[in-house]
């Protein structure tokens, strides 16, 4: 009996550590309108890192067309990516690797603002964003939280190899190169791991 009782409390314990890291590592986004702020503008027109109140970083730049924020959070390995047009209308968002490609949903939105598609970025990647950061943890590969303004930090990519959509994770290892592991998006089995020569990015 009293092994039920503390196998039930394990259990219990590990859903509510997962519920607790999934709260820190993923920030939420919506399908709503937005429009960047004059305030906001003027603030980070010289493209450099403010560190807001709650804890966030955040980066203005001028991009195509309009501009980019991008939020940096303390506790995540996942930023929020937002494009707007000239007018401070949102043109497009979504979440992303710190440093990587976008996962959940894209929203793109039109200059009258109106939400008008919402792009899947995880379709054909069935193992998932999180099963990505599980692997990294298993393989003692440091993917970055929050905001770095130096140094290689670890990269997680999306891309197409002889047809099949791959997780390409890219980090530095000790002799200075950079270690390359290439996951099938399906089954996340390794399919290719080489030392590529480090260049600056």
């Amino acid at each position: 009996m009293n092994k039920i009782i503390i196998l039930a409390g394990l259990v219990f314990f590990t859903q509510f550590q997962s519920q607790e890291l999934q709260k820190t590592m993923i920030p939420k986004i919506t399908n709503e309108f937005e429009k960047i702020t004059i305030q906001n503008s003027k603030k980070k027109d010289d493209d450099r890192c403010i560190e807001t109140p709650e804890g966030r970083n955040e980066i203005f730049s001028t991009s195509e067309g309009g501009y980019k924020l991008s939020i940096y959070y303390e506790n995540s390995f996942y930023k929020s990516d937002k494009f707007y047009y000239k007018n401070g209308y949102i043109k497009n968002k979504s979440l992303a690797f710190n440093t990587g490609s976008p996962v959940g949903i894209l929203y793109h939105f039109d200059k009258s603002v109106k939400l008008t598609k919402e792009e899947y970025t995880d379709e054909g990647y069935s193992f998932t964003p999180e099963k990505v950061i599980m692997y990294c943890e298993k393989n003692k590969i440091d993917l970055p939280k929050g905001y770095h303004d130096s140094g290689y930090q670890a990269r997680v990519l999306k891309q197409v190899l002889d047809g099949k959509k791959v997780w390409v994770i890219e980090y530095l290892i000790p002799d200075g190169d950079i270690q390359k592991v290439v996951l099938d998006g399906q089954s996340g089995t390794e399919l290719e791991k080489k030392v590529v020569p480090f260049v600056s990015r």
